[in-house]
């Protein structure tokens, strides 16, 4: 724990603590994920006990998303063999992300842009070199990546309804 009464000095740690980033996906300078507190902590170490359980049911709903989406425009997330993905996020990619993230939140249906902005575009990468690079896969994917539902206890019949509204949309 940090105490302090210096504004400036509070402002620089609570960034340093969340990745650098006073503004969600935008980094400044390289920084930490140190954001766990104590009641998290102590939350996590009960969940832990389920933990293979908890991958397994995101598994199952993954393959089950990727049964039910029929789009042959879209790229959904795959496993080599020998692999075990743990679905943390389920990931589709699509040239129509914007259009399908719009249909899922008029049906009231989360979904999140993780990583908008590539690694080597970030504030804290400046004058590295690295941000000089153009990275066409990395840009590509920051513009057409989204993230569905995902987490254990989803139901079939909820994925079928999120598919659907992938479904119509053109």
């Amino acid at each position: 724990m940090i105490v302090t009464d210096d504004e400036d000095m509070a402002k620089q740690i609570k960034m340093l603590r969340n990745h650098g980033s006073t503004i969600r996906y935008y980094h400044s300078v390289l920084g930490y994920n140190s954001r766990l507190d104590e009641i998290q902590a102590a939350i996590v170490r009960i969940k832990f006990r389920h933990i293979d359980r908890f991958n397994q049911e995101r598994h199952e709903n993954a393959e089950r998303y990727k049964a039910a989406i029929k789009r042959t425009d879209m790229a959904m997330p795959m496993e080599q063999p020998d692999c075990f993905h743990v679905y943390h996020q389920f990931t589709i990619r699509s040239k129509h992300r914007d259009r399908i993230m719009a249909a899922l939140q008029e049906k009231g249906i989360a979904s999140a842009i993780y990583y908008p902005v590539p690694l080597h575009q970030q504030e804290v990468f400046t004058g590295t070199g690295v941000a000089e690079n153009r990275l066409a896969c990395a840009e590509t994917c920051a513009m057409e990546v989204l993230s569905l539902p995902m987490f254990p206890e989803l139901r079939q019949d909820e994925i079928q309804t999120i598919c659907d509204v992938i479904h119509r949309v053109s």
